[in-house]
Formats: structure tokens, C-alpha cells, sequence
């Protein structure tokens, strides 16, 4: 693996996000970025890495690292290409992202569902916290 040639930090204000150059990256100096460029910056990165990885099979996703979601907007509708319902939401670090689940998928994420609904809880408010 390459040594990193650049890294993000969040400003003294708390108001932008400084991506500096490291040394041997070849480039020196810094940008400061607020919210809207940054959001950019990482909207253009995931397409750059999806077009990347787009020949490779999804990689596993068994202990994977990942940041989730507890407090966001969410909106579920019908997928017409698929017959199958798509799951949007705004992610704090990448901001909206969606996923297609085909016919397949939304049975099996309906059982889930149906499964956690039987989970006996020792007080209700549980319910709506995370395990």
C-alpha cells in the first residue's frame, strides 16, 4: 500500500474542511473547502471509485467497516426497471445515497422485519433504540 499523500481536517471554526498535501505527494499547499465543495469533492470521489471497481463483483460485505445511520430522512419507493423498491437516505458523510432491493431482497428483508417485530423486549422504549 502507498504511503498517503493527503488528509482532510476540519477547521479551528469548525466552518470548512482543510485537504492539505503531504509530503512526498508530489504537490504542496492546501485547499479549504466548505460544506458545498466538500459534498462535491465526495460526490465526485464515489463516482470516480465506482467507475474504478465497475468490472469487480461487489465485494462481501461480512466484516466489512462501516459508519451506520441512526437519525435521518428516508424515503422508500417502487423501482420500475426492477419491480423492486428503492431505499434513499441522507448519510451525514456521503450524503443521499440509495439502493435498489429486487423482488428477492424485499422478501427476505420482510421476514427480517417480521422477525424483529416478535423480539420480546423488557421495556417498549427499547423498541426504538439500537441493539
Amino acid at each position: 500500500m502507498t504511503a498517503p499523500r493527503m488528509q482532510v481536517t476540519r477547521s479551528e471554526d469548525g466552518k470548512t474542511a482543510i485537504l492539505s498535501f503531504l509530503e512526498g505527494s508530489g504537490v504542496s499547499g492546501s485547499l479549504s473547502l466548505d460544506e458545498a465543495q466538500l459534498s462535491q469533492l465526495i460526490a465526485s470521489l464515489g463516482l470516480a471509485h465506482a467507475a474504478l471497481i465497475e468490472k469487480r463483483p461487489p465485494a462481501p460485505i461480512a466484516g466489512a467497516r462501516f459508519t451506520p445511520v441512526y437519525t435521518t430522512h428516508w424515503a422508500l419507493q417502487i423501482d420500475a426497471l426492477t419491480e423492486g423498491s428503492m431505499l434513499a437516505f441522507q448519510h451525514p458523510a456521503y450524503g443521499p445515497v440509495g439502493i435498489v432491493f429486487g423482488p428477492q431482497d424485499v422478501e427476505q428483508i420482510i421476514r427480517g422485519l417480521q422477525k424483529q417485530r416478535t423480539m420480546i423486549r423488557s421495556n417498549p422504549q427499547d423498541a426504538s433504540t439500537p441493539s
